[in-house]
Formats: C-alpha cells, structure tokens, sequence
C-alpha cells in the first residue's frame, strides 16, 4: 500500500515495541509506528489521533488484551486489532476470536514478525476498501436510484433494493440470476455489444443507453441505462456495474410535448411565440400556418419582431393598442391590416396572451393569427347592402308614399262629395293595399340589416309577448322551451308575430301553434293542412301567399329576420300534419360567471 499506514502498538516490554517497530518500518512501504506501554495511555492517543492498526499484548498489568480490545471497541467500533501476545493458548485464541479480533499471533522471531506485518497491511486494506464500499453505498442509497454488478461470466452479484423494486424481484432471486430475468434478447445482445466498446479501449468509459425493463408482473418498464466496467489490472475483466433510471415520466413527458408541437405546427390558424427576454420581442417559433398565410418562411420570421407585417396602411390605433396590452402583460385581441411578402394585404385578427412563470412573470407571449380578409369583405359587403336598403326605404318612404297620400286624400274628397262609383270603392281597396305593401317593404328593409349588439333574450317570453299582439282568434299557444338566444328583442318578437300570423291565416282560427326547442335553435309548428305544394319552393318570396287578402310579405319578413341574425330558417311538414318552420344556428348566451 502506498498510503502510510498508522499503527499504534500497545505492550508492557519497551524492547519488545522496539523490535515490532524495525520489522513492521522493514516490511511495509509507508508505516508510522506509535509505541504506547500502558493500555489505558493506548486509549487516550486514540481519542486524540486517527490510527488504522492497533496491534496489542495480551498479558499486561491493569488490563489484560482482551479487555483493551472490548473497551476500544465501546470507542471504535471498526478499527483493526491484532493481538499479538507470547502468553498462546488455545483457549486465548479462542477467545480471542470469539471477541472479534483481526488477527491473533503468538510473538516469535522473524518470520512471526513477518507475518505480522503482513496480517497488519491486510487488515488495513480490507478496512480501507469497506470503508470507501461503506460510503458509496451510502451515497447510492441516498440517490435512490437502481443499482447493479455484474461479473464476468454475465451473472447479478449484487443489487441494491431500488433495483429490486423496479423488477418486483427480491433481491435473493435476482443475485445468481443472468440479466435474461429481467430483459428480452434483444436488450441483453444491446448491453453486451455496449459493454464490449468499453473494453474496447477506444470507446468511452461509460455508456448511455436505453432499455426496457421486464418486471416480473406488469408491462416493461422504460429505462436509461449507465454502465461501466468494474475497475481491475491486465487482462482479467471482472465484471460491470451500472445504474439504471426509470424514464417513464420523461417519455410521457416527451410524447406529450411532440403531440403538442404537431398541434400548433398543424393549427389551422397562425401561431407564434415570442420572447421578451431578448432585445425587441422577437419571435422564436411560427408555424405552418403562419408560413402559408404571410409567405414568410421561417428563417425570416424567426428572430424579428412580428411588426414587420405591417404596412403603410395599417391603422396606428390597433397597434398602439397591441402594445399597451404587451406592456401591461394582459391578453388582447385586434384587427390590423398587415401584408404579405409579395406586397399584398390581408386582414389579420391577432390575438396575443402571455405564457408566465411560476412567480408570475411573462417569459414568453402566444399570439394567434387569423386571415380574416373574406369575413371583413363580407362585413362591408353588408354595410353596403344596409347603407341601400336605407336609401331604398327612404325612397319609398317618401317618393312613393307622397303621392300615395294624395290619391288616397282624392278618394275621400270624392266620397265626401257625394261619388259612390263602385269603380272609387275599387280604388280606395286598391290604394289601401298599396299602402300595407309599401309598409311591408319598409319592415322588410329595415329587418335585413344586421343585426348588431345582440343580448340573451329568453324565447318563451317573446312568444308568449308577441302572441298578445296578434288577433288570434280562438287559436291555442303551447310553449315548450326554456332557452335563450343572443338576438335584437325588437326584430325577434316581429318574427314570432309572422309566423303566429302565418299559421292563423293559413289553418283557421282554432289552430294550435307549438314553440319547441331544437338543438341548435328552435321551431314553430301548426297542426293546420300544412304547406300547399304550389307554394312549397316559393315559399319565403315576397308576395307569396295563398290566402285572401294576405300581402305575402310575412314569411319574408321572417326570412330577412333571420338572415340578418345570422341563423337560417327552413319550412317542413310537422309530425301532426300541419307547417313547421325550423330557426337554426342560434348561439346561446355564454354561462355567467360565478362570483368569488
């Protein structure tokens, strides 16, 4: 052993010390040999000094061998102790032994002397190595993880109880066994192949790598495997140790995050990450769809701000907007006219919303990008259908009800003097019909604008509101519906007071008419006759109607109502016989939210 060696040598003889002294300084390469007389002066260096041997008579006054063997240990529990004594007997050795001493050696001469030293640098060795195995177990404990020694001829030597645990084999059955216990063929041929590149002599001390474990009940259990050859000298391999790492989690972890990815790389909306812990917010992450929106590729988009978008005329006011939101670390959502990299523009909807850390702090913004050029076509398309049907309505409101409130003013004049032609009462029907198409076509201007700031509005109290407003006869009303819309409560009670009209007119005075809920919206039914086939395709056309007197504007009506709310509205035949009209695509007011 090169490292030095500190024996303490307890003996009543001083010449005997000194003898002991020259042969262990002979025989050992580094040796530190401390003399002591007396037992109880032997306890006392050794509280005060570190020592790796003590070597001690047995027949001494005050205290015999035995018993300055049993009181050090009460002290140091480990420490070597040879006794050494020219007092042999079996008996004493027997003793001896039984105690737990080292060694026991009867004084002699040279050779004895010999042996001596010998049993002492041995003993010093063992207690050297179990004291380094003593604190990598306790490191390899405290880590928890697996832990396994192989030996040269592929056989477990040694497990610790994380391992065993892992496998759900004690650790009796897996000391003996061959790594075929817990693994399939091919992860023992992996192992191997990798455990030769590491007696290879050219490939690394260590490797890494994967490995599914099979336990003796339930599914293999996903590993990482750090392996290493067990140290030794010249040709004579003894074998492997390795550490093994339960990866689960990480692979959940792993195929989670790569589901993730394909989602946002795949999203059918424009999504980018920026990072404002660098200089400016640049982005660090586009996907597809921003790609194909912006005709920017990646490598132009990433590491610049997403500004670059913008154009001479985007609106300042969205932006500012943007960057208020930025700076206060609150989500928000704006319209900004942005351009694409060959120059042309497009509409989009940006919403952005931060991504914090645990102590709250913005490390990241998400920002959602969506084209929105056909729906912003569509809006203005509407905007210029409603600006005409207001310019419509006001022509007709007053270029044509003018001189229809002068005819109608001649006839009464005329009948007041006296005319009773049958040709003026004809007229007089006549202008008044005009009067109810000219008010008709008014509503049905004013209907198909769209329809604006729309609230929750419950259904059964504006039919039950607008049934009251009809002369309905002897006609009966069942209301089966609990739900609520988002619609202009004006433009919905005009619509429930033309259907309700509708089926009076059409299927007699002592129709029952049925309001029920669909799944997507809700239905007016009839018991009536039904929908007469001349009609059936016309049906929503202004003027079409089959019964007398009616300006056929009232279904119409109930379609522009509709559209303007962005729902649909369909005719079909009810279980009963009778007309069912069907209102679709009706969104519901959101849940409210609960208070803290």
């Amino acid at each position: 052993m090169s490292e030095q060696i500190g024996v303490l040598h307890v003996d009543d003889d001083p010449s005997v010390l000194d003898l002991t002294e020259a042969y262990l300084e002979r025989e050992l390469d580094a040796v530190a040999v401390t003399s002591v007389t007396d037992p109880s002066a032997a306890l006392e260096r050794l509280d005060e000094t570190a020592f790796d041997c003590v070597v001690s008579d047995y027949d001494m006054p005050g205290m015999d061998g035995l018993s300055f063997f049993e009181t050090l240990r009460e002290r140091h529990r480990t420490i070597p102790f040879v006794l050494y004594t020219g007092k042999g007997s079996e008996e004493i050795a027997s003793q001896a032994l039984n105690a737990g001493v080292t060694g026991y050696f009867q004084k002699g001469g040279p050779e004895q002397l010999r042996r001596l030293a010998n049993r002492v640098d041995q003993a010093v060795d063992e207690h050297r190595t179990r004291e380094i195995a003593d604190r990598y177990s306790t490191v390899i404990e405290a880590l928890g993880y697996p832990v396994y020694v192989v030996d040269d001829v592929g056989t477990f030597r040694f497990v610790n109880e994380p391992f065993a645990e892992l496998t759900g084999y004690d650790r009796e059955e897996i000391v003996g066994s061959t790594p075929e216990l817990i693994k399939d063929e091919t992860a023992v041929r992996e192992a191997e192949s990798r455990l030769g590149t590491i007696l290879s002599g050219s490939g690394p001390d260590v490797q890494h790598f994967a490995v599914d474990i099979v336990p003796k009940d339930g599914e293999p259990i996903p590993c990482r495997d750090h392996m290493a050859a067990l140290p030794y000298e010249g040709p004579s391999f003894e074998g492997s140790v390795g550490i093994l790492r339960d990866v689960t989690h990480e692979r959940e972890q792993r195929a989670e995050l790569e589901t993730k990815t394909r989602a946002l790389d795949e999203a059918p909306v424009g999504i980018t990450i920026t990072d404002p812990t660098r200089p400016d917010n640049p982005m660090v992450y586009v996907n597809d769809r921003f790609v194909e929106m912006t005709g920017y590729d990646r490598e132009d988009a990433v590491g610049v701000n997403c500004r670059f978008l913008q154009g001479p005329d985007t609106d300042e006011e969205p932006v500012e907007r943007l960057r208020e939101s930025i700076a206060a670390a609150e989500p928000t959502s704006v319209e900004l006219l942005n351009y694409r990299r060959d120059g042309t523009e497009f509409w989009n909807r940006v919403s952005v919303a931060p991504i914090r850390d645990d102590d709250g702090r913005p490390i990241q913004w998400v920002g959602f990008q969506e084209d929105i050029s056909a729906f912003k076509e569509r809006e203005a398309a509407l905007e210029r259908q409603n600006e005409r049907l207001d310019s419509f309505a006001g022509i007709v409101s007053h270029d044509l009800r003018n001189p229809l409130n002068v005819a109608q003013g001649r006839v009464e004049l005329a009948r007041e003097a006296g005319a009773a032609d049958e040709h003026l009462a004809a007229a007089a029907d006549a202008l008044d019909r005009i009067e109810s198409i000219v008010e008709h076509t008014l509503t049905l201007a004013r209907e198909g604008e769209t329809v604006g700031d729309a609230e929750p509005v419950a259904l059964a109290s504006v039919a039950a509101d607008s049934w009251e407003t009809v002369d309905t006869e002897s006609a009966s009303l069942a209301i089966e519906t609990d739900r609520e819309a988002l619609a202009d409560p004006d433009r919905l009670r005009n619509l429930f007071e033309n259907l309700v009209r509708n089926a009076v007119e059409h299927a007699g005075d002592d129709v029952t008419i049925r309001v029920g809920d669909l799944e997507d919206g809700f239905y007016v039914a009839d018991d009536g006759h039904g929908i007469p086939p001349a009609v059936r395709d016309d049906l929503f056309e202004p003027g079409q109607s089959t019964a007398e007197g009616n300006t056929g504007f009232g279904l119409a009506i109930v379609q522009e109502i509709a559209t303007a709310h962005g729902w649909t509205v369909t005719a079909v035949d009810a279980a009963d016989g009778g007309a069912r009209f069907e209102i679709r695509g009706i969104e519901r007011p959101p849940d409210p939210v609960p208070e803290p």
